[in-house]
């Protein structure tokens, strides 16, 4: 298996067992363990288990991102930007539940420092959905409601998807992505004048 790969088996499996146990109860030995890993052949990648924890936020919150951004480039107008996010990141959060639960959940436990590294990633991906509302307001596309409260709202129900959604229900990917546009766009989008 190629160096970058196993790379990715390591961060998936830290992430599936920080999601399960939790960061502070799991071990650098469980993750090596459970990735087919040495715990030396880790410790070659980091000094400590906060590294895999730092490496796992990061890598997260960065392919969402590397995602987003041409599914929003794509788009001509705010609300089919607005709804691209929303498939991007639903689909990412199918495929990787565990990572944006330790992201929500487990960033906390990172040094104040490294923490504000994941953060200021975090904020690119704020600006950006406040950015598109902002527009969509100014083009008299979306209703006049605080760009800021708006993007941390749809954030928030984005990155809460892993406390109710089941990837093994009826609701597949798609279904989730599309159902989530209709709710929160009709939610924003201004109503023509009749």
């Amino acid at each position: 298996m190629a160096r970058e790969a196993r790379w990715d088996q390591v961060l998936d499996t830290a992430a599936r067992l920080f999601s399960s146990q939790g960061f502070a109860a799991t071990s650098i030995r469980e993750v090596a363990a459970q990735a087919a890993f040495s715990k030396a052949g880790l410790y070659y990648h980091i000094r400590e288990k906060e590294d895999l924890l730092y490496h796992v936020c990061v890598a997260s919150i960065e392919a969402i991102l590397a995602q987003v951004r041409p599914a929003v480039a794509d788009e001509d107008n705010p609300l089919a930007q607005l709804a691209a996010i929303i498939r991007v990141h639903s689909l990412y959060f199918h495929d990787h539940p565990d990572n944006l639960k330790v992201l929500t959940y487990e960033l906390g436990q990172l040094p104040e420092a490294r923490r504000a590294e994941v953060q200021a990633i975090e904020r690119q991906y704020l600006d950006l959905i406040r950015g598109i509302i902002h527009e969509g307001q100014m083009a008299g596309q979306l209703t006049d409601m605080d760009p800021t409260v708006a993007a941390f709202m749809l954030l928030s129900l984005m990155n809460g998807l892993h406390n109710w959604y089941d990837p093994r229900g009826p609701l597949g990917a798609a279904g989730l992505a599309e159902t989530i546009q209709r709710i929160f766009l009709s939610g924003l989008r201004l109503e023509s004048p009749k």
